[in-house]
């Protein structure tokens, strides 16, 4: 075979992949287009969306980061930045979203450097970009004032950073433990590359000792700042009240049950609460598979063992010990998920049936995210009947008090600080 034939080969195995490669980026682009658009949401209330806001209040009056003169159970990373709009005049809804959906996006393009730094090919980590933005836990939580993405947009970055050593990931680190407690499972990874990563410790030895010091100094005053601020400003009393409340086995059992119905979920693109009770009941079955899968695809990267493992598994422990039950705690890592299975179904999905069928559920998973992303868009756009068609219950009287809407109400559910959100931030 000539060099002409090899090269008309190799062009022909390019076009079609490159062809896939700008069908996944535009229809990235549509997706976040529609993510933008739930700017002009009214305010979605959220109990930790009060809690932000009010302490954001709080401190730009200069009364520190507490909620009715208590410390919350929050780094003050976020209230800080909302606070920062405050004093700017820029706390409103439009902007608080669109940084929501800006932290997802700068999220992915480091998620997509990091898988491909890791050997993905390009259309597998658009891919997994594409099925990220339709998860229903991207959808329904970039919409609501909440640490959650901004936490995942910082992580990803520090990940990113990681893979090529440079001081920005410290910056990064700390960052996103001043947004989100669980930040401090970027540690371990940041540990695993200060011991295994050469490029950065041959740059560290080659310092002066005097300059070594110097970083040395700053890094433990960085780390003591820090812990400092968190210490004034956060608490673990919502883990430590449970633990009273629960024998260690009991909560061991709830944990388990919880993070395998969360990963049911989100492998089924849909919360339980919008399940048949026959479904709901399978929800845990599905968990135990999409753990097995991820763990499988962990034990197949070992060879290739890095921080983004190192990251990763810290994370799940840490969530592995929290006694609380929400999707949400896996959103900084669900394109990890998503990765992770991938692999472990690439290799076990080898015959033709077994293909199609994985097709058939990726092309699922798409819709019922694109039928998600389409439910949000209509309650950003649905005037004055955002109140019975918002989903979190616990707050309709209190948007019926802020919007006068039809019908009668009970005033006594009325929140005062969440009608005092809604009449200040429009």
């Amino acid at each position: 075979m000539t060099s002409s034939d090899e090269d008309q080969r190799a062009g022909a195995n390019r076009g079609p992949r490159t062809d896939l490669v700008k069908v996944q980026l535009g229809i990235i682009l549509i997706v976040v287009a529609i993510y933008f658009l739930q700017a002009a949401t009214p305010l979605r209330l959220h109990p930790d969306t009060v809690v932000f806001l009010s302490v954001a209040e709080t401190a730009e009056h200069g009364g520190g980061f507490l909620y009715h003169g208590q410390p919350t159970v929050f780094p003050p990373g976020y209230p800080a930045l909302l606070a920062l709009l405050i004093r700017l005049h820029l706390a409103q809804v439009w902007v608080i979203v669109s940084l929501s959906v800006l932290s997802v996006v700068m999220g992915l393009f480091a998620v997509r450097y990091i898988l491909l730094s890791e050997g993905f090919g390009e259309h597998v980590a658009l891919g997994v970009c594409i099925l990220s933005l339709l998860s229903f836990v991207f959808v329904k939580y970039s919409a609501i004032p909440l640490s959650d993405t901004l936490y995942f947009g910082l992580s990803m970055c520090c990940l990113a950073a990681m893979k090529r050593p440079r001081f920005a990931c410290a910056v990064l680190l700390i960052a996103s433990v001043c947004v989100r407690r669980v930040g401090i499972a970027l540690i371990p990874a940041m540990l695993y590359l200060l011991i295994f990563g050469c490029d950065l410790r041959a740059h560290v030895l080659r310092l002066s000792s005097r300059m070594k010091g110097a970083v040395a100094l700053l890094a433990a005053s960085a780390g003591a700042l820090v812990a400092c601020v968190i210490y004034g400003t956060s608490t673990l009393r919502d883990f430590t009240a449970s633990l009273k409340n629960h024998a260690l086995t009991d909560m061991a059992f709830r944990i388990v049950t919880h993070r395998l119905q969360e990963l049911g979920e989100i492998a089924v693109n849909v919360p339980a609460a919008a399940l048949p009770p026959i479904g709901q009941n399978l929800l845990t079955a599905v968990g135990v598979l999409v753990l097995s899968l991820v763990c499988g695809g962990v034990a197949l990267r070992r060879r290739q063992f890095g921080v983004v493992e190192a990251y990763f598994i810290a994370y799940v422990a840490i969530i592995f010990v929290w006694p609380f039950a929400d999707p949400r705690f896996w959103l900084p890592v669900i394109p990890l998920l998503i990765a992770y299975s991938g692999l472990s179904l690439r290799r076990l999905a080898q015959g033709a049936m077994a293909r199609e069928f994985l097709r058939g559920y990726v092309v699922l998973y798409a819709v019922i995210g694109l039928v998600a992303l389409a439910s949000s868009t209509a309650l950003t756009f649905s005037g004055s009947k955002f109140p019975d068609a918002y989903a979190y219950e616990e707050f309709h009287a209190t948007y019926c008090a802020a919007w006068h809407c039809q019908g009668n109400f009970d005033a006594t559910k009325v929140d005062q600080d969440g009608l005092h959100l809604l009449r200040t931030y429009k």
